[in-house]
């Protein structure tokens, strides 16, 4: 919706050799660009599904950065992730509203907001044969989800279903995935009853394999919040910093860079700082107050 990938990372190359026949007189290797002296940035991602999905992405600012090669890492699990990005092992890493809440504090500022073609929200799907109608026929059944504490593939769906009556703490079965990608294939193959993703992961997944759409539909949507963000770690040099900012505020400009915003369901970054995220802080209280329990 996996195998974790250590910090040494990926090295990207590129040999071309040369065809051999009876008409080649020379053979001349074209060798890839040494990235030797360039500085090297750790970009962190959840997973192996959201490595692959950033991986146009990354590919694009490699090709446009000055002095600087990013290395995507992923993590073994969702939470795990939260922890690296917390202890700041990452000079990059995606993140959603809920993590830009703390990355002041914790040592990041903001490359932007995404903004992608449809609302920013949780999303409920089922299979187009099946029997929920109401919110009262989820009781007793499986929904696939991602682990909190994933803002659109967990949090929004469970105030959601609270909020209308259900009771997710003992009504319902959870299964946990790594990617949306796994949530909707084990929807679709009947696994699960339900499965909580995002709007931009589902748009992203059925543009890929249309078919799915045919036997899955949206059946609730939660309240929207914020897109996603880059965080930057306050380790880099401010301009270093700065040429990533603008790189990503202005990757849409042109059709590579479209491309690779689509790819994660985005439409583009738009400037944005902590006061971007400041309305999720009343939702974040409600979520502890009604899915985790009251700490005080």
């Amino acid at each position: 919706m996996v195998n974790p990938f250590s910090f040494a990372g990926l090295i990207f190359f590129l040999l071309l050799f040369g065809a051999c026949g009876s008409n080649t007189n020379s053979y001349e290797p074209t060798y890839s660009i040494d990235t030797s002296q360039k500085k090297t940035l750790l970009y962190g991602v959840p997973t192996q599904a959201f490595y692959e999905l950033h991986t146009p992405f990354v590919n694009y600012l490699n090709e446009h950065l000055k002095g600087i090669h990013i290395q995507l890492v992923s993590s073994s699990n969702f939470s795990t992730y939260v922890e690296k990005v917390n202890n700041r092992q990452f000079d990059l890493a995606i993140s959603n509203g809920i993590m830009a809440l703390d990355a002041k504090r914790i040592g990041y500022s903001l490359a932007g907001e995404s903004v992608g073609e449809d609302p920013n929200a949780g999303i409920i799907l089922v299979n187009k044969d099946s029997l929920i109608n109401n919110f009262s026929d989820l009781q007793g059944k499986t929904i696939a989800a991602l682990d909190s504490p994933a803002l659109q593939g967990y949090m929004l769906q469970m105030v959601y279903l609270l909020k209308k009556g259900l009771d997710v703490k003992k009504k319902i079965k959870l299964k946990y995935f790594e990617s949306f990608e796994s949530i909707i294939l084990s929807l679709y193959l009947g696994k699960c009853s339900a499965g909580f993703t995002s709007t931009t992961g589902w748009r992203v997944f059925i543009s890929k394999r249309p078919e799915i759409a045919s036997k899955v539909r949206v059946k609730w949507v939660t309240q929207s919040t914020p897109g996603n963000t880059l965080l930057i770690s306050d380790s880099l040099n401010e301009k270093t910093a700065s040429q990533l900012k603008n790189l990503v505020l202005n990757m849409h400009m042109n059709e590579q860079g479209r491309k690779a915003l689509a790819n994660l369901g985005y439409v583009k970054f738009i400037p944005a700082d902590s006061n971007t995220y400041l309305p999720l802080r009343n939702f974040l209280k409600e979520y502890q107050k009604l899915i985790v329990g009251d700490r005080n």
